[in-house]
């Protein structure tokens, strides 16, 4: 970014907050969920991919933006091999470890800058896992994919399940009326914590938000030779925050799913 702000830095004194609230409001009941037989993070789209496109059993995986940890956690359930998660929020990772512990599935958990990795964890990996939001609340979207190839082995993949980037151009308040560039470049600031957590809306707390476009995603894929063996776009709203959008009569594309392999 050209000015000097620490956009991690704020974004993680907003996190930290969010951990508050969701240990208050949420937790007990995640608790529960991972515990459940019949407990899953995945939807449609993910079961598919699943089970015709990557290959979860015994492999090694990462998952950037981790937040409580359940969803690596059921990458753990559904039989991949070694697991991290890691997040900025140390409160989250905290949250997530008790939840492997509860889950008795063994995962690791590292609250880090996914910026300043450690380089024990380059060439560990053979899936990097993204979903729902991470994208948007990375600064360099071009540093993220450099290191996304340095944490694989060699003809491991990347596997992003997001927001489709059109969305930027919405509102996130109701109605959703349109009011900003697809093509957008300065990031979001924001005073509200993410509505599917804050349900009353009454924290505050700053933290900016980074639109990219989907060329801007993957070009960073490409040029960090991260070769794309698949892309598809869907109608479901995967963020929960534009569910008043997804009956529209002129439907547009809400979520895609990308997969990169390591050339």
């Amino acid at each position: 970014m050209k000015d000097n702000l620490d956009y991690v830095g704020i974004n993680k004194k907003m996190w930290e907050l969010t951990a508050d609230i969701y240990e208050a409001d949420g937790f007990y009941d995640a608790l529960q969920r991972v515990q459940q037989e019949n407990f899953t993070t995945f939807d449609e789209v993910e079961q598919f991919i699943f089970a015709t496109q990557i290959e979860i059993k015994d492999k090694d995986i990462i998952q950037i933006g981790c937040n409580n940890g359940t969803e690596i956690i059921n990458l753990k359930k559904n039989g991949a091999n070694n697991c991290v998660g890691i997040d900025i929020s140390e409160k989250f990772i905290k949250q997530a470890k008790q939840l492997s512990i509860a889950s008795n599935y063994k995962v690791e958990f590292e609250s880090t800058n996914v910026y300043e990795i450690s380089e024990n964890h380059f060439g560990n990996f053979d899936l990097v896992y993204i979903t729902v939001g991470v994208l948007g609340w990375m600064p360099d979207i071009k540093k993220l994919f450099q290191i996304i190839n340095k944490l694989l082995k060699p003809e491991g993949q990347v596997f992003i399940y997001e927001q489709h980037p059109i969305l930027g151009m919405f509102n996130p308040e109701p109605p959703h009326k349109i009011d900003s560039s697809y093509f957008r470049k300065e990031p979001f600031k924001d005073e509200i914590l993410p509505e599917y957590i804050d349900k009353t809306g009454q924290a505050r707390a700053i933290s900016y938000w980074f639109p990219y476009t989907l060329a801007d995603i993957l070009n960073a894929c490409i040029m960090n030779k991260l070769q794309l063996k698949y892309f598809e776009e869907y109608s479901n709203d995967i963020s929960d925050t534009y569910k008043n959008l997804k009956n529209n009569e002129v439907r547009f594309p809400m979520s895609f799913t990308l997969i990169g392999q390591k050339i």
